[in-house]
């Protein structure tokens, strides 16, 4: 899991990459961390696995939040 977030920031600090290409990579690493948390929910519980994936989910969204404020950047450049 570790390794697929990391590939997915270095994704989005490429710029030679479209934006579409980041969005479905975005989308499908929430799938992969929804499908880990459930996998853990066994051995953590439902209130550990769902606050795991909760923040899981916010540090995705501040890099997205990050990327879009990179573009904004690039285009008052």
């Amino acid at each position: 899991m570790i390794d697929c977030v990391d590939a997915f920031l270095d994704l989005l600090a490429d710029p030679r990459t479209d934006f579409r290409v980041k969005l479905m990579c975005y989308g499908k690493l929430r799938e992969n961390v929804l499908e880990l948390c459930r996998y853990y929910a066994s051995w953590l519980g439902n209130p550990l696995m769902e606050r795991l994936r909760a923040e899981i989910y916010e540090l995705l969204e501040e890099a997205i939040s990050w990327w879009g404020g990179q573009d904004v950047l690039d285009v008052l450049r």
